[in-house]
């Protein structure tokens, strides 16, 4: 390790006129026994010396000015510079972004040169990968991932750590937001003085956007997401809401919405070293405080859907961390806590390598192997933990600005109380997964993301008129404002159907039991929280192409009825029971039509095939 490192520092001209001068020290003494060991002494003490020297010519902006976060060209002016001085770093670009003339870059960390996945899953490493700067305006995490990496290349420390974990940083994910840069826009945070914008170039929320990829920034990181295929994901924040104590808190991928075993081995072992290693430095951690109203009667469980960064990661058995620094201690105060979680995550990944990659791979059978899955989940709130709290007692006073009550944290009120923690995640819709699934090559958009993701798929040799499994979709109601760019559906009801579907040479076959059957599963399922029919991928189906005209429909309409009797028996049950439908003559041949052979069979049929094997 040690002479990896001395490798690395002795690039420094400094360097190299001190140790010319120590040796030279050295063999001018008088010959003495064991003299032969001032050589390794002498040069250790001189590297212990050399590290600190020659990291101190390598200096963020924030050490500059510890109420100032660095402009993208200066961040990536600073991990250029680190790759150039250390053997351990490999910057490399991941693809574009936001903004076509600068792109999504990613800072490898590693030893013994081992910056591909290929190399470093041969060597038995863990992979952490942090993702900065999300949310531009909450600039913690950059500058702290920033003295993080060059703490892991001249801490020794830290360095040995890279025998064992790899680390891949993107130092700014939110190109297009770090360049709009204002004192303004968050409005509750102390300090830096100056930062970036919450949305991306496209005013997107970036930390909406890891399923539906409307921005090039989420293409281009699920395709290195999927290409390291990390073990953890920490992705840091600053957070808005309640006011305490706590510098730092945390969401985590959500423990019943992983698999059993790695669910366990996540909030039973890495997590409370984590907790626990933080706190033996004096900053306390807590879980997310996402509450109510009021902390103490109780916080909640995020429900971190697959937009977001933990659920996300979780489609793919990775352990997602959000890091949220609180937003009124001082900006230092959060770079400190952001870089120490960095250091001490690190080493407990770095401590239990083999474990996790060994649960991780048991998570991938489990879930390959399950021929349910649960695709909707709700916190429970009729159980609840406890967690031991500390916070002001909320008080209240008339606002000098609305005339009304307001409330606010009493700082002269703290206390320190066990209070209810609703942590329990249970599913509330399940599907029984098919053997594979067909998209049509015409969804192009829905084809790039699954690309992107790295699913498996095979395209059809030719046309092919396919019987299979679909769902009909009915009552179906959407946001009425829009919401990232969309309209996302929120309800509806599903009808399973069988029948035939004409697909052509070059549509997509996709296996469900793969790697990745969960995100499979989650984005082409309707009913799944994030699915692709909820982001409205499939909306032109919801709309007719071909109608009918009253007057002419009118003589057809009759010889219909006449010619099914299960279907006229069905019309006058509802005319009977349904007074609005029986004064409606529109709804009445509307009833008719629809039902009949003149109705086209594509609308409102969601168009994606759920294959079974033959009985």
């Amino acid at each position: 390790m040690f002479q990896r490192v001395g490798a690395d520092q002795g690039k420094g001209v400094l360097l190299a006129w001190v140790c010319i001068f120590a040796l030279s020290f050295a063999f001018r003494q008088p010959r003495k026994k064991h003299q032969w060991m001032r050589i390794p002494v002498f040069s250790f003490l001189l590297w212990m010396v050399a590290v600190p020297l020659e990291s101190q010519r390598l200096q963020s902006p924030f050490e500059a000015n510890n109420n100032y976060t660095g402009r993208y060209d200066e961040i990536m002016a600073y991990y250029r510079e680190l790759a150039q001085k250390h053997s351990l770093v490999k910057l490399v670009e991941a693809g574009p972004s936001d903004v076509s003339s600068f792109p999504l870059n990613a800072v490898i960390l590693s030893g013994r040169k081992q910056f591909t996945p290929e190399k470093v899953r041969k060597a038995g490493k863990a992979v952490l990968m942090i993702n900065g700067g999300i949310h531009p305006g909450e600039a913690d995490g950059i500058e702290a991932a920033m003295l993080f990496a060059r703490d892991l290349v001249t801490d020794p420390r830290l360095v040995a750590l890279l025998d064992r974990i790899a680390v891949v940083i993107i130092p700014v994910y939110n190109v297009g937001g770090s360049l709009l840069r204002n004192s303004t826009t968050r409005v509750n945070q102390n300090g830096p003085e100056v930062y970036g914008f919450r949305g991306n170039a496209q005013y997107l929320d970036l930390n909406r956007d890891f399923i539906k990829c409307d921005s090039r920034n989420a293409l281009s990181f699920s395709e290195l997401f999927r290409y390291w295929d990390p073990d953890v994901l920490l992705e840091t924040h600053t957070t808005d809401g309640a006011d305490f104590p706590y510098v730092l808190t945390l969401i985590a991928s959500q423990r019943h919405k992983l698999q059993t075993e790695l669910g366990n081995y996540f909030y039973k072992r890495l997590l409370p070293q984590l907790y626990r290693t933080v706190s033996e430095q004096r900053i306390e951690m807590i879980p997310y405080v996402h509450s109510a109203g009021d902390p103490a009667t109780g916080i909640y469980d995020f429900m971190d859907f697959p937009r977001y960064s933990t659920g996300y990661a979780a489609l793919f058995h990775c352990m997602g961390i959000m890091a949220e620094s609180h937003m009124l201690k001082p900006f230092a105060a959060r770079v400190s806590a952001q870089r120490l979680l960095m250091t001490k995550l690190s080493e407990a990944l770095a401590g239990q390598a083999s474990d996790v990659i060994a649960v991780r791979a048991e998570a991938r059978q489990a879930a390959i192997q399950k021929k349910v899955h649960d695709i909707r989940w709700q916190i429970d709130t009729s159980f609840a933990d406890s967690l031991l709290y500390t916070g002001y007692e909320l008080g209240r006073k008339i606002s000098s600005v609305t005339g009304f009550e307001r409330y606010y944290f009493d700082h002269s009120k703290p206390y320190t109380k066990r209070i209810p923690y609703y942590n329990t995640c249970r599913p509330v819709s399940s599907v029984e997964v098919p053997e594979c699934y067909v998209v049509p090559g015409a969804y192009g958009d829905v084809i790039e993301r699954l690309r992107a993701n790295g699913i498996r798929m095979r395209r059809l040799g030719r046309d092919s008129l396919i019987e299979a499994e679909f769902y009909r979709i009915g009552d179906l109601r959407s946001a009425a404002k829009p919401y990232e760019g969309h309209f996302p559906h929120r309800n509806f009801s599903l009808e399973r159907v069988k029948t035939h579907r004409q697909y052509f040479k070059g549509d997509y076959l996709i296996p469900v039991r793969q790697d990745a059957i969960r995100y499979v599963v989650e984005t082409l399922e309707p009913d799944a929280h994030d699915s692709f029919f909820r982001w409205n991928f499939f909306d032109a189906i919801l709309e007719r192409k071909e109608y009918f005209s009253d007057f002419l429909f009118e003589e057809i309409a009759g010889s219909i009825l006449d010619n099914d009797p299960v279907l006229k028996a069905d019309f006058q049950d509802r005319r009977t029971k349904d007074p609005a439908f029986a004064s409606n003559p529109h709804a009445m041949l509307e009833f008719i039509y629809s039902r009949s052979k003149y109705a086209e069979p594509g609308y409102m049929l969601y168009p994606v095939a759920r294959c079974f094997p033959p009985d």
